[in-house]
């Protein structure tokens, strides 16, 4: 233990920083001892050392690689110290640490993830703060780890672990629906094929394949509809309808089996309903492809018999809504790309064969469904 008083200590610890910051070499004895020093101040009894840690172990931590380990676990301890003010600067040196060694970048993002579980909600905002500068650091790394917390495990997990996981996932939800929404909109996830962009889109699109239902209308509605890149004209809307149009399909496995008389749509409706919002309510893709695929899904009279009156209800009315959308936006959906002049015979054939399919699908939908309104009047 240190003999000399606090104010001894503080003043020793400064004169020593002011010479070592004045010593030209780099990697001097020096500097080394001065880091030495301030790896062994972040386990002080002094709060007041243990911030003179967290501000000046930036300045040092790069010069001295076998030192490295030590000093960024130096600056985890100071983010798990018992006193507020000292963890609140051990946030704010990862941020440092990260901007002198990008290396850190990942691990020290992963680490700011679980800090978000703290139950202050002052740390809460500078941990917050912290995770949105590492996104302007390096946007790609910083999604990813963002992503990899969302993504629910493949591995099974026990009770335990399972409760602390879907609080997790809950918080870097909001974050990216939050905080981080702004940076991603105005300068990351921006423009189509940006890299963070594709980060953000590819872990999401993973994250709506394992989900459960109220997480994906989440990332749908709160994340993904606020993208830039989703704003029509543009892929991205279409990709997205596909990736719902698979969740749908394989739910309604299990809601109207193929060997049982009867079904329902318990399950399906969640992602109909979302289905929905991305065609007919943001028009994010074209309507006229959800209505192709409730024409693929609905058009047998044998499989709207056998759901109860609700489900068969709800399909009716959200055939209608997805025809008045189609009217409203022209139709099908128009040609992703002009063909060249010497194809322009062969679009406009195209262009009539599609139209014809079209127009096919409205009225084979249509009639169908009316079949099954007049039946509920027999």
């Amino acid at each position: 233990m240190d003999s000399k008083s606090l104010s001894e200590q503080e003043k020793d610890i400064r004169d020593l920083l002011r010479r070592a910051e004045r010593t030209p070499v780099k990697t001097s004895a020096l500097r080394r001892d001065t880091l030495k020093r301030l790896i062994d101040l972040a386990h002080s009894t002094h709060p007041s050392l243990k911030v003179i840690a967290a501000t000046n172990l930036k300045l040092f931590i790069k010069d001295f690689p076998d030192l490295e380990d030590d000093a960024i676990n130096a600056v985890y301890d100071l983010c798990e110290d018992i006193v507020p003010s000292v963890r609140i600067k051990g946030y704010a040196a990862i941020v440092d640490v990260s901007r002198e060694q990008h290396k850190w970048v990942k691990r020290n993002a992963d680490v700011l993830v679980q800090l978000l579980q703290s139950d202050e909600p002052e740390e809460v905002t500078v941990v917050k703060r912290a995770l949105t500068q590492h996104l302007d650091m390096d946007p790609v790394i910083t999604i990813g780890v963002l992503c990899d917390q969302i993504v629910p495990p493949d591995e099974p997990l026990d009770e335990e672990e399972q409760v602390i996981r879907d609080r997790l996932r809950s918080l870097v939800l909001a974050f990216l629906a939050g905080e981080a929404k702004r940076p991603l909109i105005d300068r990351h996830a921006n423009t189509l094929g940006t890299p963070a962009e594709e980060a953000l889109v590819s872990g999401l699109y993973k994250a709506i394949m394992k989900l459960a239902p109220n997480d994906v209308d989440f990332v749908v509605k709160d994340i993904i509809a606020s993208l830039p890149s989703f704003k029509p004209p543009s892929s991205r809307g279409k990709e997205l309808l596909d990736l719902l149009f698979t969740q749908i399909r394989a739910t309604l496995k299990s809601d109207i089996p193929s060997d049982a008389e009867r079904g329902s749509l318990s399950n399906s409706r969640y992602y109909l309903d979302l289905a929905s919002f991305v065609a007919v309510a943001k028009r994010l893709a074209h309507p006229s492809h959800l209505l192709s695929f409730y024409h693929a899904t609905f058009a047998q009279r044998r499989t709207l018999d056998r759901l109860p009156e609700q489900d068969r209800l709800y399909v009716i009315g959200e055939v209608a809504r997805v025809l008045s959308a189609c009217g409203e936006a022209g139709g099908r959906a128009p040609p992703t790309a002009p063909a060249a002049d010497s194809g322009k015979a062969l679009r406009n054939a195209n262009d009539r064969a599609e139209d014809g399919s079209f127009r096919s699908q409205v009225s084979d939908i249509c009639a169908v469904l009316l079949q099954v309104s007049l039946s509920r009047l027999d």
